[in-house]
């Protein structure tokens, strides 16, 4: 992105965080409607918590890979 159009960069950032964030309410909405308020909350969360800890395997396996002092 070019340095003089910051704008068009900080609405392209604000339209893909939303869009990401958006999908999770609309997704344990549309699977409460099938299968009921207490199952579809107890899913959510339990894909929630899967998602979580994947992530924190992955974290872990990957910790020692990235050298110190360097974010990227």
């Amino acid at each position: 992105m070019p340095p003089q159009r910051p704008a068009e960069a900080n609405a392209a950032l604000n339209v893909g965080g939303y869009r990401s964030a958006g999908v999770l309410p609309v997704a344990a909405g549309c699977l409460s409607d099938a299968v009921g308020l207490a199952d579809g909350a107890t899913l959510i969360g339990v894909v929630l918590i899967a998602l979580a800890v994947a992530g924190g395997v992955i974290v872990t396996v990957n910790r020692g890979r990235v050298p110190e002092g360097r974010a990227s």
